[in-house]
């Protein structure tokens, strides 16, 4: 398995390798990451993951230009959104046509803007990848390449970032409904978006 601090290298293997899925550094855990129109490579994580594919993934994008490509935003979308991104806040979204449906089950998508470097110059040179976290199911998250190694996972490669914080997984809300619903609580209080919404 290629552990690189080589972002290029890491964004060159998921373009030029179908099924390729690599592990990156996000603000709270390792993720495992694919193209999101690398459809083997998804179904790949799933079958490493071994998680439900009802469940659908979240998918990391750059800036909000990629976030548009992706989801219907409306202005309240984007004013709220704009107060915690780059940040722990996932957003399920109505979806543009042609996602992979195991990504966007029911045409929903849930999104985030990460604030880690590492992961934001991979997304940049690679496009819009998915978010889940660099585990089997049941077992904790990755906080680094070690731990990631130690379930002797079967991807590719590791982008090396070094210790990331852990902590709570990314809050995940649901924008298709006005208020927004909390779907999972996370590093994120609920009630400070809940807060937030007075200013939109």
């Amino acid at each position: 398995m290629l552990v690189t601090k080589d972002v290029s290298r890491i964004a060159s293997l998921l373009k030029d390798n179908k099924g390729s899925v690599v592990a990156y550094p996000t603000e709270t855990f390792y993720g495992l990451g694919a193209l999101i129109k690398d459809h083997a490579a998804i179904k790949r994580i799933i079958s490493i993951k071994g998680r439900d594919a009802a469940k659908g993934m979240i998918v990391l994008a750059s800036d909000m230009d990629m976030v548009s490509l992706l989801a219907h935003m409306d202005n309240q979308h984007r004013e709220l959104l704009q107060r915690f991104w780059p940040g722990p806040l996932s957003a399920v979204m109505k979806a543009k046509p042609g996602l992979d449906p195991v990504l966007g089950p029911n045409s929903r998508i849930a999104i985030r803007i990460s604030p880690d470097a590492t992961a934001l110059s991979l997304i940049r040179e690679a496009g819009p990848i998915t978010s889940t976290s660099a585990n089997i199911s049941g077992i904790p998250a990755s906080c680094s390449p070690d731990d990631i190694k130690a379930q002797d996972l079967d991807i590719d490669a590791i982008l090396d970032g070094g210790i990331t914080p852990g902590g709570k997984p990314s809050t995940l809300i649901d924008l298709t409904v006005w208020p927004p619903l909390c779907l999972r609580e996370g590093a994120i209080p609920f009630e400070a978006i809940l807060d937030a919404l007075i200013m939109v």
